[in-house]
Formats: C-alpha cells, structure tokens, sequence
C-alpha cells in the first residue's frame, strides 16, 4: 500500500479501491479509471511499476483466494468487499509514529519525478491531473537544490578565494541569540534496553561515565513505576528525611508521632539518628517497591555509604557516578556496572543536525562543520551541545570561525611524532654503541634494552598506578 502511493502516486482511494483487472502483469503496470471524471466512458491513466511495487504486489497476489479480474487486491469481510480508506490511514500512520499521512507520499512521488529532470507534464499524467497547475501545487524544491541552482551562477575566482581565506570579512549583521535547543534525544538505544532489563529483573545498577556522557539524560527518559529520584545523596539526614516524608504522602504529623512527639520535624531529623530514619522507611514500604534514582554519587559521604549499606537489599536502585573512590564502594557489592561511552560519529551528525536546524542556513561549509565539532568532542553530548551552543551565538558561520572557535576540553592537536623518533633513535644508537665497545659494551646494552622495554609498556604501567576509582 505504502509502495503504490509512494512509488505509483496512486491517491489513498486508488489504493484501496484497486482490482486485479487494474494491472496489466506483462507490461508492468497499472491502470486507473480517473476518480474526477465520472461517465460512461471514463478517462484512464497508465502508470509503470517499479521493481519493488512488483516484488511486493507479488507477496500480496499469491495469498489472494479470488484473483478474477474483479476481485479486490485488499479484500476484507466489509460491506464494500475492500480494505476502508481510513484503515490505510491509521496503519500509516501508527507505522509512522502519527508523522506521515497518505498523501505525504503523492506529494513526495510528484516532487521526485520532477527533480529528476523529467517534464512537469509526464508528472501530471502519472498523477491524473487535468490541470498543469494542480501538478504544479504538488511540487516542492529541497533547499539543497536551491543552493545548488544559485552557485551554479555564481562564478567565484581564485583571487576572489584567496582574498577571502587572508582577509576574512566580517559579517555587520546583527543576529539576536536565541537559546533554541530542545530536549533532543539520539541514540543510547542498547543502554535503555539494557537498563530497562535489569529494572525489570529488580537488578540494582550503577550508572558510569564521565562528565557530559548523558547520564542524567539516560535517567531522564527512563519511566517506570514507583520510581523516587534524588539529585544527590550527600546531605544524609535531610535526604533521609525528604525520602520519609515522600513515602508517607508529605504528612508530616505521621512522621512524628513515629519518631517522637517532638513538633518540629526538621529538629526530628536533626536529632535523631539515621539509622531510626532508615528503620522507619524500611517500615514503610514493601521490599523492592520502589525504585530509588540518585543522579549523582560522585560526592557521597562516608555516612552516605552507611545508609546506603542499609537500604540497598530494600530499595531497587539506580544510580550514577562519574566515579567512585574505592573505599566509597562497600555498598556496591551487588550492583551491575553499566557503562556509557560516547555516541558513535554516526549518531554525533544525527544530533548535531538536530540541534542546528534552525540555523544551518549561516553555516557555509556544512561538512566541514560536522567534521570539526566531531573532531573537538569526540561523541560526548555535553561537549556537542556546548559547541554547537556556542556557534549559534555567530551571525555568519564561515571557514574562519569554524577553525577558530574550539571546545575548551578538546585535546591539544600537538605532534607527537618527532619526539617518537628522536627518543627510538636514541635508543638503537645506544645499543649501536654498546656492540661496538665490545667487552665494555654490557652496560650500554642492559640500559638500551631497559629504556626500549620500558617504552613499549609504559603506558599499561602507568595506567595500572593510577588506579584509584571504579
């Protein structure tokens, strides 16, 4: 059905309405009755199928009971003997995620015969319209093409390029900021699943990775029910305090006539010990109820980790750290590790097209522009939106300030390659002169030797040293 509308141009009707009789299986194509022309001798259009349109109607033809040049090619058990036009609707539209209406794909078929070169008038007979301008209607030129159509007039010298590229002019426009990034969400699709999975199984996770990594954004589109989210866990009473109020509906007076007829709530939690708080919120909801977020362990105390010891086999959990100091992970003993890395360079241009959408007009080399924001952030989100923010801010978004504007956290681009050789040099012309020396040569050959071994496995010795976190 898609591929009729889309590949045919067929209208929604057409599609519906379409009978065996109407194909002509030799020649490839279809042929059509016009809907707007109703008489005894009605006007008909012919219409080529393309490969796709034949490989599926062939899947749908064997399954027919009836192939008689009047039977249906969508029959149901309705009055009419055919498939309603507003199922098709409703079935694109769910296949679509209630983005895409049928004739969206009429529309899409005009405006791709066209941009093919083709006559305006073989699109008007392939969508049986009496009028050249109804066809016209249809049509739609992409911006690329307009900017294509505009260069090609556009005779730019090399001088003119060279002045250019020295002598950069700058833009006098005034071009108000507007913070218009939106909530866009790319990729992590595995994460959620996997995240999704262990929340299901009453698995308690513990979220890593570094700063701007999307942690919090992973949290932020996971739902579930029962869910309690905290930001932090380092002021431990007042936290206690705020998770007690929450399960017993904010009710206040409950809460201290359960702990002491004390009426002030805040001296309670000052006063009394976290452990009777902990007691108290065990007592108050079922074991593994409720799943407890906590966006950010990074900070957490070492009275964090004692409460934490104490609820983590009555609440399920999910939380998040960039890291963790080893001795702060006594509470993690039966936590599964799920670590995020960066976005692919694939899923990097999907969401730097998200987010400059609005103004990809004042980009002058949009590739070019992709590749540096790609190269400066290396696939971390926060990075990508900060750079990405920071162009916005530009009227004009020439080579110029692409090469020059750069993310803070971006790697120095420094050549290491010449202190690589000068050192690997050194090294073989101490090892030359130990063979030389003959019988003194000993000592020079353990120290070359020494240097090259340590240099092929410095780096795994460093790392191993600098282990202090998970």
């Amino acid at each position: 059905m898609i591929l009729l509308m889309l590949d045919c141009g067929l209208r929604v009707t057409e599609v519906a309405t379409l009978k065996v009789g109407h194909f002509d299986f030799q020649e490839q194509k279809v042929i059509l009755p016009s809907l707007k022309k109703r008489s005894e001798s009605p006007i008909y259009r012919s219409i080529p199928l393309t490969n796709r349109v034949i490989d599926a109607l062939s899947e749908v033809y064997v399954k027919l009971k009836d192939r008689s040049a009047d039977a249906w090619i969508f029959p149901t058990n309705s009055k009419s003997g055919h498939i309603d036009r507003v199922r098709i609707y409703m079935m694109l539209k769910r296949k679509s995620s209630y983005k895409i209406h049928p004739h969206m794909l009429r529309h899409t078929f005009a405006t791709r015969i066209v941009s093919k070169g083709n006559d305006i008038r073989i699109a008007q007979k392939l969508l049986g319209h009496s009028s050249q301008k109804t066809t016209e209607i249809y049509l739609h030129v992409p911006e690329h093409q307009k900017k294509e159509a505009i260069k090609s007039i556009e005779h730019i010298s090399l001088w003119y390029k060279t002045k250019r590229f020295l002598f950069p002019k700058k833009s006098v426009f005034k071009i108000e900021h507007q913070n218009k990034l939106t909530n866009v969400h790319v990729g992590r699709i595995s994460e959620l699943k996997k995240l999704y999975e262990l929340y299901h199984k009453r698995v308690n996770v513990f979220i890593a990775g570094p700063q701007g990594i999307g942690k919090s954004h992973l949290l932020t589109h996971f739902n579930g029910d029962k869910i309690l989210r905290l930001d932090d866990f380092s002021g431990v009473k007042k936290t206690l305090g705020n998770l007690l109020l929450t399960l017993h509906n904010g009710d206040k007076a409950n809460i201290i006539d359960l702990l002491t007829k004390n009426a002030d709530i805040n001296k309670v939690i000052t006063k009394e010990s976290s452990s009777q708080i902990i007691e108290l919120i065990k007592k108050s909801c079922e074991k593994n109820e409720y799943t407890l977020i906590i966006d950010d362990l990074t900070n957490i105390t070492k009275a964090g980790v004692t409460a934490l010891e104490k609820l983590k086999n009555h609440f399920h959990f999910i939380v998040a750290a960039r890291k963790l100091k080893i001795d702060f992970a006594s509470f993690m003993t039966n936590f599964e590790k799920l670590e995020l890395k960066a976005i692919s360079r694939d899923e990097t241009i999907k969401l730097i097209y998200h987010l400059t959408q609005d103004f990809q007009k004042r980009i002058e080399d949009y590739e070019t522009f992709k590749n540096h924001i790609w190269e400066q952030t290396e696939g971390n989100p926060l990075y990508i939106y900060e750079l990405v923010e920071r162009f916005r801010k530009e009227p004009v978004i020439s080579l110029q300030e692409v090469r020059e504007i750069r993310h803070t956290s971006a790697r120095s681009e420094i050549d290491i390659s010449i202190p690589i050789v000068i050192c690997l040099s050194s090294l073989m012309v101490l090892r030359y002169v130990g063979g030389e020396l003959d019988d003194d040569s000993g000592a020079f050959k353990l120290f070359g030797g020494a240097f090259l071994l340590f240099a092929l496995f410095a780096r795994n010795i460093f790392k191993l040293g600098k282990r202090k976190y998970i």
